[in-house]
């Protein structure tokens, strides 16, 4: 029952996680004076890790928020 309680924890923080990555995302965006496609196109190699990093965990937090969705229905 613990391991429940566990795995339901983790959960929460990962849909959590999800949020905060999206709107931390769409707040940075929209305070550049260009479009995303823009400022990639005028980004550092380390910038484009750093946009590569954050698309894969937005992508997993948003797979484990469906996960709560999916539970919660």
């Amino acid at each position: 029952m613990a391991a429940a309680g566990a795995i339901a924890t983790l959960t929460v923080l990962g849909a959590f996680a999800f949020v905060v990555l999206v709107i931390g995302n769409w707040y940075f965006f929209r305070r550049q004076e260009m479009g995303f496609l823009e400022w990639l196109r005028n980004a550092t190699r380390w910038q484009r890790l750093a946009v590569l990093l954050d698309a894969i965990a937005t992508i997993i937090a948003a797979l484990d928020f469906l996960t709560i969705l999916f539970v919660l229905l």
